[in-house]
């Protein structure tokens, strides 16, 4: 049975991995030796810690916890999502001041940025895939309609920056790349 809330939050995974494909991208041409596109880098890093970390997370964490109070059985997978949670906030915001810092080709701080931003994008896809398997599905399943109503009460409906109605300003640059990337 399908959830609002959980199709959006779905909808909002399939926009992350569209900036997702973003970063791969500028890390492989960095990777190839090409010059880094490092402004674009850290646009939509920025707008990976600073969405998914302030809107999409904390309506995950909600579910989460409810369906671990329904039945603690999904203990050890609500504990998972909330630690990588955790991890990609650090990732973000370390590649975020890398990404600011333009390492040169050939530099330690290059092959770091490379090699943490690999593991971030794996990271990334590896848990909002377990979310939507893992506890997603459940929550369909196990939440009642009052814990539904509860929690969609406790979020204001928040236009996405990137991909909402409006995008914003901030993420102008971002937009245009994806836009330029559909087209083609």
């Amino acid at each position: 049975m399908s959830n609002p809330i959980v199709d959006g939050l779905r909808r909002e995974h399939s926009h992350m991995r569209s900036v997702l494909g973003i970063i791969a991208n500028l890390l492989a041409d960095m990777e190839a030796g090409r010059a880094g596109d490092f402004v674009l880098l850290a646009n939509a890093l920025y707008y990976m810690r600073k969405f998914p970390g302030s809107v999409h997370h904390p309506k995950e964490d909600a579910i989460f916890e409810r369906l671990a109070t329904a039945d603690p059985m999904w203990n050890k997978e609500v504990d998972r999502a909330r630690s990588q949670h955790r991890e990609i906030y650090e990732l973000e915001e370390w590649l975020m001041e890398m990404a600011l810092n333009a390492p040169k080709p050939g530099t330690q701080s290059r092959a770091r940025l490379l090699e943490f931003g690999r593991h971030y994008i794996d990271l990334q896809r590896k848990h909002s895939e377990g979310e939507e398997k893992f506890l997603f599905q459940p929550a369909e399943e196990f939440l009642t309609a009052k814990d539904w109503k509860e929690i969609g009460q406790k979020f204001k409906a928040i236009d996405d920056p990137l991909f909402g109605v409006h995008p914003g300003e901030r993420y102008e640059l971002l937009y245009e790349h994806l836009l330029r990337q559909a087209s083609n």
